[in-house]
Order: C-alpha cells, then sequence, then structure tokens
C-alpha cells in the first residue's frame, strides 16, 4: 500500500484525501519512512519532522471539515536549501551560511504554506548552487537512486488517473558501495527527493539547468519557468539575472498543479510580472490535441559528439522515430547559435 500512495499523482493523492481513501497522516507517515530509507543518498540536509507533521494535521482537518485551500492540499514537498524558510535554518550547503536562519519564508516558500503543501524537508545542493552535479557540498555528495542498490518502483501515468502502458522501473543492485551516479545539480537532492518517492514535489532553483539537469540525471520531469513568472524573493541569488525557481514532479500534471499555486505578481520582486496562472489546472484537464503533424522538431547536428553513450544515442532516435511516426516533422538543425 505505500508504495502505491507513493506512486500515484498529485490529484490522484488530492481525489483520494477529499474521498477519504487516503488518509493524510498515513500518506505523511508514509514519506518520513521512505526519506529516511533513502538517507545514504544524502538528498535531504535535513527533514524537518515536527512542523511537516503538524502541517499535515492542520491539513488533515480542512479535508475533514471539506474545505481544503487547493489541489496540492496536503501534498509533502521538499525545498532546495537556497529558499529562505523562516526560522529553519537555510545553509546553501555552505560552511559560511552554516547557522543562519531566516527571519522570513521566500515567496515561493509562502505561496507553497498558504496552498496547504507540507514541506518535508530542505535539501542538499552545490554549495550556492555553483555546480552541475551536487557534489561541492559541505554535507557531501548526493547520489542518484539509480544504481544505488535501492529498490523502488514508480508508476508513470497522465495524471488523469489513467496509467500510460510503459513499464515501472527498478533501480539495479549491480552499482550498489561506491560506484555511484551522480543526481546532476545543482538541485540534485530535490531531484532524487521526487525520483525516490519520498515527496511528489520539489523545489529547485535553475540558473543555467540546475533544475533541468538533475531530472534529466534523475528521471523525472524538471521545469524552468519563464523569467518573472514565479518570484525570486528569499532565493538566495546566484546570478539575479538568470536564477528562476524550478519545479521537479514525476509527470508535466504535477509539476503545472504547483505551478498554478506559485506563480504571478509579488510585490518583493520587481521583476514579477502581473500575470496569474490560476486556470492552469483546469487547462490540464483538457485533452491535448492528437494532431500533431504542425509540429516541427529540431535534431541539433552538433548535440551527436564523439563520446556519447551508445545507450544515449539509440534512445535519442526513438523519440524522433516516435515523434515522426505520430506526425510530426522531424528535421536536422546546423549551426546553432550562428557559429560556422
Amino acid at each position: 500500500m505505500q508504495i502505491d500512495m507513493l506512486s500515484i499523482s498529485v490529484k490522484q493523492i488530492s481525489e483520494g484525501l477529499r474521498n477519504k481513501r487516503i488518509d493524510l497522516l498515513d500518506l505523511s507517515e508514509a514519506c518520513l519512512k521512505r526519506a529516511r530509507e533513502i538517507n545514504s543518498l544524502n538528498a535531504f540536509i535535513r527533514i524537518t519532522e515536527d512542523s511537516f507533521l503538524q502541517r499535515a494535521h492542520e491539513a488533515r482537518k480542512r479535508y475533514v471539515d471539506g474545505k481544503p485551500r487547493s489541489i496540492i492540499e496536503g501534498i509533502p514537498v521538499a525545498i532546495k536549501d537556497n529558499f529562505c524558510t523562516k526560522s529553519i535554518p537555510t545553509t546553501c550547503a555552505s560552511r559560511m551560511l552554516e547557522n543562519f536562519k531566516p527571519p522570513y519564508d521566500a515567496t515561493v516558500v509562502e505561496r507553497l504554506n498558504d496552498a496547504g503543501a507540507c514541506m518535508l524537508g530542505k535539501t542538499n545542493m552545490d554549495e550556492f548552487a555553483m555546480g552541475s552535479g551536487t557534489v561541492d557540498s559541505i554535507f557531501g555528495p548526493t547520489k542518484n537512486i539509480w544504481r544505488s542498490g535501492i529498490k523502488y518502483t514508480l508508476k508513470y501515468n497522465n495524471g488523469n488517473g489513467t496509467q500510460i502502458p510503459r513499464p515501472s522501473y527498478e533501480t539495479p543492485v549491480d552499482g550498489a558501495g561506491e560506484d555511484w551516479f551522480i543526481a546532476g545539480g545543482s538541485s540534485g537532492g530535490s531531484a532524487v527527493a521526487v525520483a525516490s518517492g519520498a515527496c511528489f514535489i520539489a523545489i529547485g532553483s535553475d540558473t543555467g539547468g540546475s533544475t533541468r539537469n538533475p531530472a534529466a540525471y534523475c528521471g523525472v520531469v524538471g521545469m524552468k519557468p519563464s523569467y518573472g513568472l514565479v518570484s525570486r524573493h528569499g532565493l538566495i541569488p546566484l546570478v539575479n539575472s538568470m536564477d528562476v525557481p524550478g519545479i521537479f514532479g514525476r509527470s508535466v500534471d504535477d509539476v503545472c498543479c504547483v505551478l498554478g499555486n506559485i506563480s504571478g505578481h509579488d510585490s518583493k520582486d520587481s521583476t514579477t510580472v502581473p500575470a496569474s496562472l490560476e486556470d492552469i489546472v483546469k487547462e490540464m484537464g483538457r485533452e491535448a490535441p492528437s494532431d500533431i503533424s504542425r509540429l516541427c522538431v529540431g535534431i541539433p547536428k552538433e548535440y551527436h559528439c564523439p563520446g556519447m553513450s551508445p545507450e544515449v544515442i539509440s534512445m535519442w532516435g526513438d523519440v524522433a522515430d516516435t515523434l515522426e511516426k505520430a506526425g510530426a516533422k522531424v528535421i536536422e538543425v546546423r549551426n546553432i547559435g550562428g557559429h560556422d
């Protein structure tokens, strides 16, 4: 039962909480247990168990009263440790900020709290987000769940309760020990927290790939929203003009459930745009168009470089073939950036 709860989508969890098929306290305890099981991966810098369970009790009461505030009410989430969390240490994985306790929440954290999400803990990262492997942290490196020896199975679905006809995956166990894979970075802890089933959603930051990179390494969805869509207030900066709060989930639908709750104008961040995505969850409920004949997909020639894994090349080709068979036009793109 535990693995089933931790494998399904945010919408399915929300529906289960509403119709009382899922008890929020059971779900919360299952996430805590899973976070402890993956302790060797070093995804979390700290587990905020007391406040997590307190918020879960509060969210459970709202479901009992029939008054959940949003689709993510009670959903366990993890926060990268460069987002300020009031009275909870925010270290940026650096000795310099080891004892720093912010007096306020970052806007993203505040909006997640207002929507009812429950923060399970703060996740590991490259120091001050300057890295792409989550190996440069005073707390040690984060290890990818792939090849970790920790077994898990996560179901893949379209977010609306329909299982996609593809097999579930389990981590191979032959690489247990010192031969481990990196998780990508700099938000590797958040990626592993979601990929392992410890939480459903995690927040990262993305300056030059720090959400998208670890998402690709760990096999989850990582989104870098458009600059100005989500407030940077309370995000300890790497590059102010490029930093964007990122979102991790196990499906695009899960990510959209969160994006609709954290986006929009913030008076504390002058770069945010006066736009809201409150209807994004409703939009995701509509069926996607089946005709992709007008879609043109470019395959950059420069990306096919010496040293690429044959497995990656094969998968790349399979995806291109699948899109072409579905009606899309697939073309080779050359001279990226105007270089000869």
